[in-house]
């Protein structure tokens, strides 16, 4: 029975990423209702999250931050499901969802670190990452390859969902089958270890709070507020003397995001893991407040 769900599943995804792209717009805004007006999916959540970060605004301005935030997430389903039909990456690369600002400062990090540990937030539209590649503007220099390349993930408690979304991310790549960079969070260190010989570009979401209790965990200040955070990107760059860059993920208008990358050392091992995580939340915060309705407010980053 799992197997026929899964094949179901995968065939409905597959026959839904097939549509174009505006078509996918207007599923977003059903998404969006739905999501926000019918389910209430964790409603009190999300305006929970926006008042305690911008206590300065009233209701109203509170309100229309988590109506552009359902509008969002509804966005990032749809793009997400589109996402996964582009086996052919000229598919991508010719829709422009994602342009990449200034991939020579990749480039740059290449020449004097080892490694590079690119840290994002849940901004944008991070289910697009898997395309990476193809977002480097035609003529630049292509840092990035499917050879050099890891992008760190949870693993999902599913299975069914987490083979899908292994598949779904991994989309666009032109030799899917014999990736070796999708990784998952515990075999990242050993990864890293293996190739520590090798230049390789590791992108790690690390925003949320921390899965587990452990009384070695960092705490920093989110919008004035102490939160517990998950350090491990940056310890593990600070051990193997990696650079670490910020990648702001900038929603230009519907269909269309920047890619920008923000240095933040170009040795780890020269900043204490603290410092870069401080850092870090610095630039996440002024991001969020460039763009508000821009983040997964719904996930528990306070409790």
């Amino acid at each position: 029975m799992k197997k026929i769900a899964k094949f179901i599943l995968k065939g409905i995804l597959r026959l839904l990423g097939s549509l174009p792209l505006k078509v996918h717009y207007r599923l977003a805004r059903f998404l969006a209702w739905l999501a926000g007006d019918v389910l209430r999916y964790r409603r009190d959540v999300v305006m929970t999250n926006i008042s305690r970060c911008f206590p300065e605004k009233n209701y109203w301005e509170l309100a229309g931050i988590r109506k552009g935030f359902y509008q969002h997430f509804g966005e990032v389903v749809a793009e997400a499901i589109w996402f996964g039909a582009c086996r052919n990456p000229k598919r991508l690369r010719d829709a422009h969802i994602v342009e990449m600002k200034n991939p020579e400062e990749l480039s740059r990090l290449a020449e004097v670190s080892p490694s590079c540990m690119i840290l994002f937030s849940h901004t944008g539209n991070w289910e697009l990452i898997g395309g990476i590649e193809n977002y480097i503007p035609a003529g630049a220099m292509p840092p990035i390859t499917e050879e050099n390349v890891c992008v760190v993930y949870r693993k999902l408690s599913s299975k069914i969902w987490d083979e899908i979304m292994n598949e779904n991310r991994t989309a666009p790549l032109k030799a899917r089958s014999e990736f070796k960079g999708y990784l998952e969070t515990e075999k990242i260190v050993r990864y890293i270890y293996e190739h520590k010989d090798e230049m390789k570009f590791y992108n790690l979401c690390t925003d949320q709070r921390p899965y587990f209790e452990s009384a070695g965990y960092i705490t920093l200040d989110f919008f004035g507020q102490p939160v517990r955070i998950m350090a491990g990107g940056a310890a593990v760059a600070h051990k193997f003397h990696m650079s670490v860059t910020y990648l702001k993920m900038h929603r230009v208008s519907q269909g269309h995001y920047t890619y920008e990358y923000i240095t933040i050392c170009d040795d780890a091992s020269q900043m204490s893991v603290e410092d870069i995580m401080r850092k870090y939340y610095d630039l996440v915060e002024q991001e969020i407040k460039e763009q508000p309705e821009n983040y997964l407010w719904s996930h528990h980053r306070f409790a």
